[in-house]
Parts: C-alpha cells; structure tokens; sequence
C-alpha cells in the first residue's frame, strides 16, 4: 500500500450516494426524503444507510489497500452471544463494526481507517439525527489474517462462527 493522502470529500460523496440507497430502499423520492426522515429519527432508513455505508468503506478500503482480500460487516451483540433483547437505537456498540479478511496485517491499513473514522464522524453528524449518539457514526474495524481464521484467534474465529454470520459486503 502506497503513501495516501485522503481527502474527506470522498466521504461526503460516499454519504451522498448512500443517501441515494436509502431513499430507493425506503421507497422515498429522493435522497432529501431520506436525509428529512433521519433527522426525523426513522431507524429504518438510517439501518439502510448504515449499510450502504459500509459497502462504500469497504469498496473504498479495498481500493487503496491491496492486502484486503474481503471485508465484512457484523452486529456486536449477536457476536456477544447476548440472550436479551437487543436495545433499539440509540447503539450501544460503534455504527459501523466491520473485520477485514488480509494477508498480512500492517499500520498504514489502521492509518487510512483512523482517517475514514474521523471524516464518517464529521460527515455522519450533519444528518441531524435526532436519536443517534456518540457511536452512531463509529467505525471499528478489526483485522485478521489468515493465521487468525485457521486457528480462530479473536476475530477470525468470528468469521467461521455458527452463532453469527457476518455480511460480506466487498471482496477481491
């Protein structure tokens, strides 16, 4: 992976176009319809956001890191094995968990995500949720190689859980 310098524009347009999903999803005219039901506090459609927001990330990660072989997408509360029921929004887990699958683990992949962390925060706050918190906007994502899955150490094992099927949302 190169030296990269990230612009926060690519977020804005990442949220723009999820913007687009949602509305189509949601079944809303256009993106302003979406954008007027978050800030009316529609889970629904910020759910429909959140994933297409993670499909974005990870097609963005994936292009500037050519170690990631697949990201996926996942709920920290089914991973927990949590019996009771799970809390509807406000979150109280990050927005945004995702594992990227790779085939060696390095510093510059964090440094491109505390980057993307930082400008989806930014971004992610001028929607005007009235019932998103700190962690709404949050993004967590873990690594783990190939030595991490077949031995299912942390987040590997998380991978090729029976409990929990994370979502593939990018892949080489």
């Amino acid at each position: 992976m190169s030296t990269l310098r990230f612009d926060n524009a690519t977020v804005t347009n990442m949220v723009e176009e999820a913007l687009e999903f949602c509305a189509e999803k949601a079944g809303l005219k256009d993106k302003e319809q979406a954008r007027n039901a978050l800030r009316a506090g529609d889970c629904c459609v910020c759910d429909y956001l959140r994933y297409a927001l993670a499909q974005k990330v990870a097609e963005y990660l994936g292009s500037v890191d050519d170690t990631i072989q697949a990201i996926y997408t996942y709920e920290p509360d089914h991973a927990a094995f949590v019996d009771e029921v799970i809390p509807a929004r406000p979150n109280l887990s990050p927005g945004f968990n995702m594992i990227a699958k790779v085939t060696r683990k390095s510093a510059a992949l964090s440094s491109v995500v505390a980057s993307m962390r930082s400008a989806l925060a930014e971004e992610y706050g001028r929607l005007g949720c009235p019932k998103a918190n700190a962690l709404c906007p949050e993004l967590d994502v873990q690594v783990a190689d190939e030595h991490d899955i077949q031995n299912r150490n942390g987040y590997g094992a998380l991978l090729d859980s029976l409990y929990v099927r994370p979502i593939e949302v990018w892949h080489r």
